[in-house]
């Protein structure tokens, strides 16, 4: 039997509050845009736009994924 471990990466999913689009940004992505993983949403929030709409009207949080590794 093959053995399945579970690993837990944090995200932080973004819903446009203008058309409900959503999407995903791996927490550990937060480097390329010059922040600290784990950086308070506070401190880029107000730098998101819906890719779909060009709204700033987004709401954030943090969530975990789980994927399984074989």
């Amino acid at each position: 039997m093959r053995d399945v471990v579970k690993s837990t990466r944090s995200v932080i999913v973004v819903r446009c509050l203008s058309c409900q689009h959503r999407g995903i940004i791996a927490e550990r992505d937060l480097v390329r845009f010059g922040l600290n993983p784990g950086a308070p949403i506070a401190r880029f929030v107000k730098r998101l736009r819906c890719r779909k709409c060009g709204s700033g009207s987004v709401m954030v949080r943090r969530s975990h994924s789980r994927n399984a590794v074989a």
